[in-house]
């Protein structure tokens, strides 16, 4: 496959993954700011989950496309550092560090779950 074709590819799989971290942080959160974090949090575990199964089961093209691409656009590092702003703004320090934890935490175990999974 062509450099061309993997990066129109990749594009594609990052408007698909924006699409669905859209969809997922809508049906968590609707309109309520304060489950915000939370819909993030599980979009970014997914994210790191997805990505450690692409990591274990394809190639540099695979990888390219859904690792840079999906998961790259399905996963939110920016929003979940402005929500932990927000949250420290709110004088909620110890949910902001809770929420920095278990981002890190859960993030991790995540893609080594992924990844263990990918190669079983």
């Amino acid at each position: 496959m062509g450099d061309e074709m993997i990066v129109a590819l990749a594009i594609v799989a990052g408007g698909l993954g924006a699409l669905a971290r859209f969809e997922i942080v809508e049906r968590v959160a609707g309109p309520n700011p304060r489950l915000q974090p939370w819909a993030t949090l599980i979009v970014n575990v997914a994210g790191s989950f997805v990505l450690g199964l692409v990591v274990a089961q394809l190639d540099v093209d695979g990888r390219a496309i859904l690792g840079t691409g999906f998961s790259g656009g399905f996963t939110v590092y920016g929003g979940h550092v402005l929500e932990v702003v927000e949250q420290v703004e709110r004088r909620e320090r110890l949910l902001a560090a809770c929420n920095v934890i278990a981002s890190i935490a859960a993030g991790t175990l995540a893609a080594a779950f992924g990844i263990v999974a990918g190669g079983a």
